[in-house]
This record gives C-alpha cells, structure tokens and sequence, in this order.
C-alpha cells in the first residue's frame, strides 16, 4: 500500500495542503476544529506525522550523498571531491555517516531513487549537471522522497527545495571586470558548447562587466564555443586558430580545466602566456598550479558549499522537515561568494 501523504489529506478533507501542514506541525493558521480533523484523518489513514517521521530519521544516521552525472561538467573536474570533503566532515562532527551515490541520468530513475533515499535521513545532491528538464523530472518523482533534500551547485532547484551555490554571475563579472582593470580592451570568452545553468549564469556576468564598462571603447566579445570534454576542447582550439583566427588579448574560460587546455593550445600554437594572450579561470582547482603559467582565477569556496550543505540539512532533520514540508516553513538559497586568486596568466598593461 503506498504511503500516505500529505496532498492525500487535504484531498480527503477539501482543504489545501498548506492547511494540513500547518495543523500536523502544530502550527498557527488553522482553527482547533480543523486541527482536530486533520489529526483524525492522519490517524485514521495511517499518515505518519512530522514528530513520528521525525523520531524514525533521528534513529538513522546516513546521508546520501549524490553526485549526479549528466552532460559531464561534474566528472572533468575535482570540483566534487572538495564538496564531499567538506560535507564529510560536518557530518562527522554530527553524528552522521556521508554514502556516496552516483546518479546515471540515462538509467532508469525511479530505481536510482528508491535506492538513494533508503535507509537515509537526508540527501545533498550535487547538481553540476541537471539541466532544466531533468530539474523537472526529478520534481515528478518529489513524492517518493519522503526526506529533506539540499541542492548543491544548481539554483534551478530553488522554488522547490533549499539549495546552496556559487555566485557565479557576479563572479564572473568580477573575473572579466579584473581583465578590464588591468588595461585590456579585447576581451574574448571560452565558453563550453556544453551548456548548464551554471554556464548560462557565468555567461550573464560576462555581458554584465562588459555593459559596465562599455564607455572604455571594447571590441566586441570574440567568443570561442568549444566542448567540455579536454582533449576536445583542445582540438577545437587547435581547429580555430589553424584557420587562421587569432586570439583576443585576455579570455575568461568558463572553468579552469578549459583554461588550462585553452593554454596548452595557444603554446602549441606559439602564442605566449600571459605576453600575447591572457588567461583567467573559474574555480580554483588543483590543475591551475600545475601549468605553466599557473592560471589566475576565481577562487570558489568548494568545502564550504559542502559545510554549510550538510549544517543546513541537519538543520531541517531536526526540524522534522521534508521534501514536501520545507517549503512552508520558507526556503533557503544560500549563493556564497568568490574570492579573486592571482597567479601569472593575465598579463596586467600600463
């Protein structure tokens, strides 16, 4: 027999389900006559209360934690390790054992699912990958997840669930705006044909410097799409500068494995770094002190997004949250901000 919800109450009654929560919670909003008819009627059918369901999830101690794999921005980078460290080790220090999942877009989902949320008392998924119809089939099995659920690095999941993040327009902004102040006027932007939500925001900060800074007499944005993937990417390179194109005088990549390949093209191709064109990442990951030049970038707070993650998912445990309940007791979307991390491919003029 499946599991009786919420939504299956506030049918049953002609009430809405914000009503129900409200009385199953304890909550004001509600008179004490429909208080006690939703408690009946939860009773009656069976319905675990948020104090029940509650108990049964502080009896357990294991988070899941998902890395879901999709397009392939999440596996071309450590990005994730840093994450789950930090995760790791606030939910150390709580009391809770960190399971690591992956999640195959391309397999069945409702398995995958069932799979993850088994014996767990809450989920962090990193979402690097989902894009905005996998956002949506994953809100059509919400029902089956009757855990709380914090989003990592993708705020398409805000309307829905808490989520924590990157800020990355405004930290792009900042990275184009640097190449900007240290007398760069051609400004050209390696952008992935790959596309994320994660990229589409970066891609806002890019226009948004540029806007800013429009009285300076720019050149146009030379814009270079090349795939995620590094060796790709390096052939892509390759393919547009032996056509003859040539570079722009400092490009921002849209991550730092991209910068680093970007790199190694211009050197094969007897550009020098920063002398001829300039380089600037996003992220901060180990592959930017292991080229030469090492690579001047954003710097993301990775096991922070991990930390705070993992206090916020406690925090809704204890609160006997769930999928369904959190919205009703106000979302949180929590966009930590980038510190910019000089090194030596962005050559600075004047």
């Amino acid at each position: 027999m499946p599991e009786v919800t919420a939504r299956d109450l506030a049918a049953k009654l002609g009430i809405s389900a914000a009503a129900v929560s409200m009385a199953l919670n304890g909550k004001p909003g509600v008179s004490p006559e429909t208080r006690e008819k939703v408690l009946a009627a939860a009773a009656e059918l069976g319905y675990a209360t948020p104090k029940t369901r509650q108990a049964e999830q502080q009896a357990k101690n294991i988070l899941s934690f998902v890395i879901f794999t999709g397009i392939g921005v999440a596996e071309q980078t450590t990005f994730s390790n840093f994450v789950m460290r930090g995760a790791e080790a606030v939910a150390k220090d709580l009391g809770y054992r960190l399971l690591l999942h992956y999640f195959y877009a391309d397999q069945p989902w409702d398995m995958q699912i069932k799979h993850i949320v088994n014996d767990a008392c809450g989920v962090i998924l990193l979402a690097t990958d989902v894009t905005e119809p996998q956002r949506n089939l994953f809100i059509q099995y919400s029902d089956s997840i009757s855990i709380p659920v914090v989003v990592v690095d993708n705020f398409l999941f805000s309307a829905y669930t808490d989520c924590v993040g990157n800020d990355n327009t405004y930290g792009v902004k900042s990275a184009v705006s640097y190449l900007i102040e240290c007398g760069h006027r051609k400004i050209g932007y390696l952008r992935s044909k790959q596309r994320v939500v994660n990229f589409d925001d970066r891609e806002l900060g890019v226009q948004l410097s540029l806007a800013e800074h429009k009285d300076l007499g720019l050149d146009p944005l030379q814009v270079i799409d090349v795939d995620i993937s590094p060796d790709q990417a390096y052939r892509d390179v390759i393919a547009w500068l032996n056509a003859g194109n040539v570079p722009a005088a400092a490009f921002f990549a849209e991550n730092d494995m991209l910068a680093a390949t970007f790199i190694r093209a211009l050197k094969e191709c007897g550009y020098r770094v920063p002398d001829d064109v300039s380089v600037i990442g996003f992220d901060d990951v180990q592959i930017c002190e292991m080229v030469e030049p090492p690579i001047t970038t954003m710097q993301a707070f990775k096991e922070r997004l991990g930390r705070v993650a993992t206090t916020l998912l406690d925090f809704r445990i204890r609160s006997g949250d769930t999928l369904q309940t959190s919205p009703h007791s106000g979302l949180m979307k929590i966009a930590l901000s980038l510190q910019l991390k000089e090194r030596a491919s962005v050559k600075k003029i004047g």
